[in-house]
């Protein structure tokens, strides 16, 4: 909670700095009506801001952007709210959209460079930050954040090195390094992920897959490889709960379901086993292990059957 409340208000110190530059933002007297609408919007969107009141304050900013496409501030402002509410992807083209509007907003760029750090993008993160010190070359945090971004470029190319060299250990503590700064990369995450499968430890590689999976919101990739990495180490439960997932995202998605048809199969077998073993009729358990046996080849199958006991 701490941490949400500093992030809210960090950025509502950057909402009420760009306060500086609505004496520009209007126009002459046919202009002056849109400005006061937008402005109001803009005010009101502020306040539920400083509350928390991240939806409302969101639907204001919406309305600011549709009644002047071409106020910078009411961009900045739902970006804002977009990286409160944590949802980066979201607040980049909006910052990208102030920049283009209003090239020497440093606050713009340099949100926009540390979202890019963030994500991993290293090459874009550096040009934005050199921009900041080409205008004010005193400015303290575009120096760490450049300084920051080159290493971990530096860092990643190593990782890049290790994993094609097949030292999968440095790669991962190479990667866990950088994942510290970018820990919205899902690039990062995704080559941890295998460098850990190759590495021999599946949990690990499941929770960096899982992260990815909550960083693209469609990512059905993700959730049917976390379901057959589940369903490879016996966990019946977790690997059908995965691949439901999977299938709100995409109904027909063909691999999905037919995972989804071989993992309720077997999860409605080892319940009928958990339920035999607490009851001790132990030949109805072996009956049914057998059965779970013969439904698939796949040695996970032996798993289930274990962990069901």
């Amino acid at each position: 909670m701490p941490r949400c409340s500093n992030l809210l208000l960090y950025l509502f110190v950057l909402v009420t700095l760009s306060d500086l530059f609505l004496s520009g933002a209007r126009g002459d007297t046919a202009e002056v009506k849109t400005a006061d609408i937008v402005n109001d919007h803009l005010e009101k969107g502020k306040k539920l801001l400083a509350t928390g009141q991240l939806s409302d304050a969101l639907t204001h900013f919406h309305s600011a952007v549709e009644a002047d496409p071409q106020n910078y501030l009411s961009y900045f402002r739902r970006a804002t709210v977009y990286l409160a509410m944590g949802k980066s992807k979201a607040a980049l083209p909006d910052l990208s959209k102030v920049i283009e509007l209003k090239p020497d907003f440093v606050a713009a760029r340099m949100q926009r460079g540390n979202v890019l750090l963030k994500q991993g993008d290293f090459d874009e993160a550096r040009e934005d930050f050199q921009t900041v010190l080409r205008s004010d070359s005193s400015n303290g945090e575009a120096h760490t954040q450049l300084d920051t971004t080159i290493q971990m470029g530096q860092v990643f190319q190593e990782a890049e090195s290790s994993y094609s060299h097949q030292d999968y250990a440095r790669a991962i503590e190479l990667l866990s390094t950088i994942i510290e700064h970018s820990p919205w990369a899902i690039k990062l995450r995704e080559l941890r992920a295998d460098s850990y499968l190759k590495s021999g430890d599946t949990l690990k590689a499941i929770n960096d897959l899982k992260a990815t999976a909550k960083l693209i919101p469609d990512n059905t990739q993700a959730f049917l490889q976390i379901s057959h990495l589940l369903y490879s180490i016996g966990d019946a439960d977790d690997s059908l709960t995965n691949i439901r997932e999977c299938l709100k995202l995409d109904p027909d998605h063909k691999a999905c379901h037919s995972h989804y048809i071989k993992v309720k199969k077997l999860a409605k077998q080892l319940e009928t086993i958990r339920d035999a073993t607490s009851q001790s009729r132990w030949n109805d358990c072996l009956e049914k292990a057998n059965q779970v046996l013969k439904l698939s080849s796949d040695p996970a199958s032996h798993t289930f059957v274990y962990r069901a006991h």
